[in-house]
């Protein structure tokens, strides 16, 4: 390997694709309709209580098998 070889630095002059108009409309008009759609609805729903048992029975569930599963893991350490 030569010595006198020059490492350059790479081009920073970074090639500027362009952006088709449909393109640009569509971003446009999304981002617009996210805006919207955060900004119109401020009332989170209501879960009624029967649906919040369930979910913190099955979520209960869920960390019981955890523990259970890492607990039998440690055993065979």
């Amino acid at each position: 390997m030569s010595t006198k070889t020059v490492n350059r630095p790479p081009d920073t002059r970074a090639v500027r694709r362009r952006v088709s108009l449909s393109d640009r409309i569509a971003l446009r008009i999304g981002m617009s309709l996210i805006i919207w759609s955060r900004r119109t609805h401020h009332v989170r729903p209501t879960v009624d209580l029967e649906t919040r048992r369930r979910l913190e029975q099955e979520r209960a569930a869920r960390e019981v098998a955890w523990l259970t599963q890492v607990g039998t893991l440690n055993r065979w350490r």
